[in-house]
């Protein structure tokens, strides 16, 4: 569990890497918050109303049904949400088949998926009015439409602060990425959860994907793609999802 006191943050916030692309160890016992206090004070999530996004859509397995999504919510199978590597929580998303012209619109609420090919994650239920339950997945055009109001709980107080104790790292060989956030609240709440899985050294990564930034999280470094993947298959059976990628 991420210790809340009031710590050394403002004095570790000078040492915020200056580069575009950056690594940051989080050890054991602490949260990488450094990164958080700086976005605090630098980023603001927006809706992107009118972002466009091609690409192919799946849907959750029941397995994550219950489960705790990105942003602190309960995961249900029933609600007409879904996860995006990129969008802010919160963004209404209007997901067109492009197969058979059904669309569904949807509530950001998780960070996802982690599969190369593909853009969205969806629920079961919204997968159903779309028509791709046999296919499992399906070509889809994504446009952000608007903003909904946080539920109740999505919250996290503007009064805490966290120990911290960040060190600027290397990675090499390769990593297994378990997430990218632009949002304050989604990253601190996922390092939170996978410290308490105590799922091995977590490092955060800051990269530029488009012109924008992105905070991603890796768990490494492994000196064989085969030993990250036997990893991989432990994070798994925590609940952890994830790829494997080379570090260059």
């Amino acid at each position: 569990m991420i210790s809340r006191e009031c710590g050394r943050a403002e004095r570790c916030l000078a040492e915020r890497s200056r580069s575009a692309t950056g690594l940051r160890r989080c050890n054991r016992g602490n949260s990488c918050i450094l990164l958080c206090l700086f976005l605090l004070l630098t980023l603001r999530a927006v809706s992107q109303e009118g972002f466009v996004q091609t690409g192919e859509a799946s849907y959750y397995a029941e397995e994550f049904h219950g489960k705790t999504t990105a942003n602190g919510e309960r995961y249900s199978m029933w609600a007409m949400t879904a996860a995006h590597l990129t969008l802010p929580f919160n963004s209404l998303v209007r997901v067109t088949h492009l197969g058979n012209g059904k669309s569904v619109i949807v509530r950001i609420n998780d960070a996802g998926p982690f599969k190369d090919d593909r853009i969205i994650d969806l629920t079961k239920a919204a997968a159903a009015k779309l028509g791709m339950m046999k296919s499992g997945t399906a070509p889809v055009r994504i446009e952000v439409v608007g903003r909904a109001e946080s539920p109740a709980g999505d919250h996290v107080s503007r009064n805490e602060f966290y120990k911290v104790d960040v060190t600027p790292s290397t990675l090499r060989g390769f990593g297994i990425q378990v997430g990218s956030f632009t949002q304050v609240e989604a990253l601190i709440r996922r390092l939170n959860e996978l410290e308490r899985k105590q799922v091995g050294t977590i490092y955060v990564q800051f990269a530029t994907t488009g012109g924008r930034d992105v905070h991603r999280l890796v768990i490494g470094s492994f000196d064989t793609r085969d030993a990250a993947v036997l990893h991989l298959a432990s994070l798994k059976k925590k609940g952890v999802a994830g790829f494997v990628f080379q570090v260059r």
